[in-house]
């Protein structure tokens, strides 16, 4: 009884005594904001910890992808020309998962005209394990032209971050011989390696080249559907006259193919010359002039001379030989040329 007693006259005394009913509340009040603190920190730190966990397995699984990048660059070629450097390569993924290029680099180095790095962008470049993926770019130089000596690399960067260093090569103007004239066929030299095509866009004029944006133009697809022929073929020529004079092409200098359409009957189609500036095809033509030894690229697209005039409905398919009829003045007086050009395939 006596303690009964006394814990009912501490609860009256601390019911009539506010100040010590305070202090018990306040207590109580600070241990439970201590226990949301505690619990605060306690959860905060497991969702830091899973953040830090999960950043360390993606950067050890993006390691393991990069690691998984295996490339071998094939062959490398790099052609000056215009202002431009065009750079050409093969790079196989050797690799057991597909590689995408997203940029591509060049560093050209000369003492006197022009030395610095340049880049372009890269679209659909994406190679599966065990694919060939073709570069073919050109990336401006400004004051670049054959006759100089240059000191050029290029690399690659994937999608992951890895860089596929080209071939590294010196580029002399002294590096020309005669054999690449021959006499036997005539003073122009034709890049083989860069010989491309481009869809022509049919919403004109003005017409305007499209992707694909510089394809292999021994391979051309589309021919029957849109935009049905349109299409502009480029070549990279360079004057070697012997003489050094500069040779200027006239209108009627034109791509001409022909194809097999029966065994008794043959059909020709023939790409004229036009100029193009930028992506922009122009109405009427002005004489291409080739100075020597400058690489100069060529474009074909009009179905007649001097006015661009695209093609009609119809194209021809199937594989073709294919000539490049040149003709103008050279130092003056005529000049013309026929160079053994190459075989292509248009498919429908």
């Amino acid at each position: 009884m006596s303690a009964l007693f006394r814990l009912r006259k501490t609860h009256r005394r601390l019911i009539s005594d506010s100040k010590g009913f305070s202090s018990i509340v306040g207590a109580v009040f600070a241990v439970l904001v201590m226990i949301s603190l505690i619990s605060t920190v306690f959860v905060w730190s497991l969702q830091q910890n899973t953040l830090y966990n999960n950043a360390v397995t993606q950067t050890r699984q993006a390691d393991v992808e990069r690691s998984n990048e295996k490339t071998v660059v094939l062959n490398t070629t790099y052609t000056p020309y215009d202002d431009k450097v065009n750079v050409y390569a093969q790079i196989q993924n050797i690799g057991s998962s597909s590689i995408q290029f997203i940029t591509v680099w060049l560093y050209l180095s000369n003492s006197t005209l022009w030395t610095n790095y340049n880049f372009s962008s890269l679209v659909n470049a994406n190679v599966q394990s065990g694919s060939t993926y073709t570069l073919n770019v050109d990336l401006k130089a400004t004051g670049v032209n054959p006759n100089s000596t240059y000191s050029l690399s290029s690399w690659l960067v994937t999608a992951k971050g890895n860089t596929v260093a080209l071939q590294q090569t010196i580029i002399s103007a002294n590096n020309i011989i005669v054999s690449q004239t021959t006499m036997g066929i005539g003073a122009l030299m034709m890049d083989f390696q860069n010989f491309t095509y481009y869809n022509v866009s049919q919403s004109g004029p003005p017409y305007t080249l499209t992707p694909p944006s510089g394809a292999s133009g021994y391979l051309v697809q589309g021919a029957k559907g849109p935009p049905k022929g349109q299409f502009a073929f480029r070549v990279i020529i360079t004057n070697l006259d012997q003489n050094q004079n500069s040779i200027i092409l006239a209108a009627g200098s034109v791509l001409f193919s022909i194809f097999p359409t029966s065994t008794s009957a043959f059909q020709g189609t023939a790409w004229y010359i036009v100029n193009v500036n930028g992506t922009t095809i122009s109405n009427s033509y002005t004489p291409v002039t080739l100075e020597y030894n400058r690489a100069t690229p060529l474009y074909f697209a009009s179905s007649i001379p001097s006015t661009y005039t695209p093609f009609g409905q119809a194209t021809f398919t199937g594989t073709c030989p294919v000539n490049l009829a040149l003709i103008g003045t050279i130092g003056g007086i005529p000049f013309g040329q026929n160079i053994p050009f190459v075989s292509i395939s248009i498919t429908s």
